[in-house]
């Protein structure tokens, strides 16, 4: 029997000890065991080293690599895809627990299906709901690749999608990792399903965390690097967005274009809230050190 790894799971991790614990144990302890894990380290300032070196010496499938100095999120990223020499591949974040078979389920769906280029079991925020809307989740089977993108486009959603297990040459073409831009994880996706399919199975579980970036509303000011990203907080994405569309029908640009506005002024009015929101705690910071210092 051929036991040769036919996953990757890349593990990009940034002080992340406090939850690593318990999502590396949901890995490794997987039902299915042809897999690797590939561990790049953001040269971290807690305990993420100990515990990953812990596991990599008793566990042969994991590796652990320490980056020399902090190479940024999406190169961190990058650099766990590279790794990948397997038929499939998945992102898993350093505060996301999988089900004991969410390996084994996806990887039987795609044997099985080979015009799907991705598949997840369902997915939910930490004490949350499943919900393939709010999610982003949901089968995106639709013969027609730009129906697909517009169904998965056509809401604001939280992306699950991004830790499905992907066919590994499908993700090195969307080439995520090398962009950086609100929505970039939407575009990748959009990208993959402009080439295929992509399977949400009906058991399993993806548990993400909440404290990723990605989940905050502090990503507006750590992605916006021109004047344009002010009134369309989703420009570099909605660009994209509309070149892949140039041969699809008429009827679906209007959708296109009616799904970029709703997604951007969506976007515009977060953006605002969370400035406000901003400035307000920093009034009341400011307010607080002056009444300290009136009372020396």
């Amino acid at each position: 029997m051929d036991n040769r790894p036919r996953v990757t799971v890349g593990m990009p991790v940034y002080n992340g000890a406090q939850t690593l614990r318990p999502v590396l144990e949901s890995i490794v302890g997987q039902s299915y065991k042809h897999f690797r894990l590939v561990i790049s380290d953001n040269s971290s300032t807690d305990a993420t080293e100990a515990i990953c070196r812990e596991l990599a010496s008793t566990d042969p499938r994991v590796s652990y690599i320490r980056q020399p100095e902090n190479i940024g999120a999406e190169a961190n990223f990058n650099f766990v895809l590279a790794k990948a020499d397997t038929e499939y591949f998945m992102w898993a974040a350093a505060d996301d627990v999988h089900s004991n078979d969410f390996i084994k389920k996806n990887v039987e769906f795609l044997d099985n299906n080979p015009d799907f280029l991705g598949s997840t079991c369902p997915v939910r925020f930490e004490s949350g709901e499943y919900d393939p809307i709010r999610m982003g989740d949901g089968t995106r089977d639709e013969p027609d690749r730009f129906e697909r993108i517009l169904k998965f486009f056509e809401a604001w959603h939280a992306n699950g999608r991004f830790y499905s297990l992907f066919k590994t040459d499908a993700v090195r073409k969307a080439g995520y990792s090398q962009r950086r831009f609100m929505g970039a994880d939407w575009l990748m996706i959009i990208e993959i399903l402009y080439a295929g399919k992509l399977k949400r199975l009906d058991s399993g579980f993806l548990e993400l965390g909440r404290k990723g970036i990605s989940n905050s509303l502090e990503a507006f000011s750590q992605f916006r690097v021109s004047w344009i990203h002010w009134f369309i907080p989703l420009f570099d994405v909605s660009l994209r967005v509309i070149r892949l569309f140039k041969p699809a029908h008429f009827k679906q640009k209007l959708r296109l274009a009616a799904i970029l506005l709703t997604l951007n002024l969506t976007a515009l009015k977060l953006q605002i809230r969370y400035e406000i929101d901003r400035i307000y705690l920093k009034f009341r910071k400011t307010r607080k050190q002056s009444a300290g210092l009136n009372q020396v």
